[in-house]
């Protein structure tokens, strides 16, 4: 009898197994996505996206000009530029929080700007991720469609510049925090 019992309980827990699995689909899915901020700010954003399940993955390129809050020294003038990867771990499949990691490549153009001398600076930053995913598409449907992601990360430049120009110094920050919102399509 005990071994019934057994046999019995496993094929509902594989029967149960089974109908979960069917529940919740699990099919990849592309996005497209832009930093509204960074067009905004006279620069530019476009990153692709693919999810699987719980992870997401983003190849992106940027620029912007450096509002002045943002700036070590407000005499100068940064333009920034460049392309990253990013990797995120949501904690529900598609939306809601999600915890990731960046690397970027950057370029900083940095002058006075009272001056046309620009010093060109390039490095590798590094950063750990946190967010939100509110997607406006049907749960049914994968939740294809609009979606948007505030998010903030914090940022480590491996090798920060100082520049200087008519005895005025810019010191790249080695730290920074960088927060801002996306604003993408799931297809």
């Amino acid at each position: 009898m005990k071994t019934i019992v057994k046999i019995i309980f496993f094929l509902t827990f594989l029967t149960s197994l089974s109908s979960i699995a069917q529940k919740q689909p699990t099919a990849n899915r592309f996005e497209i996505e832009a930093d509204p901020i960074a067009y905004i700010l006279n620069g530019y954003s476009f990153h692709a996206g693919y999810t699987l399940a719980h992870l997401r993955f983003d190849v992106g390129v940027f620029g912007i000009k450096q509002p002045k809050f943002a700036l070590a020294n407000e005499q100068f003038s940064v333009k920034s530029s460049g392309f990253g990867v990013k990797a995120d771990y949501l904690f529900r499949a598609s939306k809601g929080f999600f915890l990731g990691l960046q690397s970027d490549y950057g370029m900083d153009r940095i002058g006075l700007k009272t001056s046309d001398a620009r010093t060109v600076s390039k490095s590798i930053i590094l950063g750990a991720r946190t967010g939100y995913r509110f997607m406006f598409g049907k749960k049914e449907d994968q939740y294809k469609g609009l979606y948007l992601v505030p998010w903030v990360a914090l940022m480590h430049t491996l090798d920060p510049t100082i520049v200087m120009q008519n005895n005025q110094s810019y010191e790249q920050k080695k730290w920074s925090v960088f927060p801002t919102i996306h604003l993408g399509y799931r297809f």
